[in-house]
């Protein structure tokens, strides 16, 4: 039995996604409404009561939004960072018992899914992705990074399928509107991914055997999914893939579900 994926909603405004094993659900962030959150669970045939547990990245409020209302509806652990966890509690003293602080590099076995979590260097309290497999494949989900730390490599190469930022186009932020300390965040290594971090990320993930990749947490403002696919596109092609025959390459789309993706040891 694969493994499946799929993004809820997925940038700047609100991100969150499920990731399923048989009968495992594990939500990843819940940063748009627990509206939204029931509805994608509801379209990919799933309730609140199935979710088996949430992990959260970071504190930011596009990946921490619904989880007070949402836990209305879940009775499943919470999985956070410490100091995201604490961050958590504050604005929701009535979760407590319900929060799990997880440091990076902590293991968790939830049903039929493992999870582990690493740094990411983001400017948050603390931030991390996560690696799960259920002991076939594995799967990693790494965005809200402003560079890829070698914890980073080490933890997500091997996977078969990962979901990696591609934040930003560098030319169309630095021409854009957003003023100068916002643009110098974003491409700090503590602010996000551009294309072409996205595409040499993902030529070594390739390289180590990923048959699918996702491009994820699109800025609206600072990127189109057509440029960001050839930018990486370009990337993989010169590492020797050709997306679409070595490689399944797409873009998460920002504010919809997108498709179900198997995960699963394959070849395009």
């Amino acid at each position: 039995m694969s493994m499946f994926f799929r993004t809820l909603a997925s940038g700047s405004k609100g991100n969150s996604a499920v990731l399923s094993r048989g009968g495992t659900h594990i939500l990843i962030d819940a940063g748009i409404s627990a509206r939204r959150i029931r509805a994608g669970l509801k379209e990919s045939g799933l309730e609140p009561e199935d979710i088996s547990a949430i992990v959260i990245t970071h504190d930011h409020t596009d990946h921490i939004s619904a989880v007070p209302r949402l836990m209305n509806y879940i009775d499943a652990p919470v999985f956070a960072p410490p100091k995201t966890a604490a961050a958590i509690l504050r604005s929701a003293p009535c979760l407590s018992g319900r929060i799990e602080s997880m440091a990076a590099g902590d293991c968790v076995k939830s049903g039929e899914v493992t999870f582990r979590s690493f740094a990411t260097p983001h400017d948050a309290a603390d931030s991390v992705g996560y690696v799960f497999t259920d002991g076939i494949v594995k799967f990693s989900y790494a965005t809200d990074t402003g560079e890829v730390t070698e914890t980073m490599l080490e933890a997500c190469l091997g996977a078969d399928m990962a979901v990696i930022e591609a934040n930003h186009d560098r030319e169309m932020l630095l021409r854009g509107r957003y003023p100068d300390y916002l643009k110098k965040r974003i491409l700090s290594p503590r602010g996000h991914l551009s294309n072409d971090d996205s595409g040499d990320f993902a030529a070594l993930l390739w390289r180590e055997g990923a048959g699918k990749l996702l491009l994820a947490h699109l800025s609206e403002e600072n990127n189109i999914p057509a440029l960001s696919l050839r930018c990486v596109g370009e990337k993989l092609m010169t590492a020797g893939a050709v997306p679409g025959r070595d490689v399944c390459l797409s873009c998460a789309p920002a504010s919809m579900p997108s498709e179900v993706f198997e995960v699963e040891k394959c070849s395009v």
